[in-house]
Order: structure tokens, then sequence, then C-alpha cells
């Protein structure tokens, strides 16, 4: 039988990233005013598993 692990962190950034101009208006106001919301952007949420040594571990979970 294999052990199911939630995924506590994959919802949150679905949200952060669907309501991200929210987020930073309810949050951050005076940095959502210098924004420039008609330029691109893009997450780079998987950058960072590229430059860190232990990427090619792949998803991991803290174990309770």
């Amino acid at each position: 039988m294999t052990e199911q692990r939630a995924d506590y962190d994959g919802p949150w950034k679905e949200i952060l990233e669907a309501y991200f101009q929210n987020f930073l208006r309810f949050f951050f106001p005076k940095i959502h005013a210098d924004i420039h919301w008609d330029q691109h952007y893009e997450f780079l949420d998987k950058e960072l598993q590229q430059v860190v040594r232990d990427a090619a571990i792949g998803t991991r979970y803290a174990g309770i």
C-alpha cells in the first residue's frame, strides 16, 4: 500500500497566481501602484529548482 501525501504548497501557488494583482493591491498597495500591469509577467516558481543542488530529487514532502 502506498502512502498518499498531501500537496499543501500547490493550491497556494495556484491561488496566488490567479489573484496576484489583488494580493499585491491588498497587502502591498504602494508596490502595486508602481507596477506597470500592462507589461507581461510570468511566475518563475520552477526556476529555483534549476539552481538548487538537490533539484534532481524532485518534489519533496514534509513527513508527519
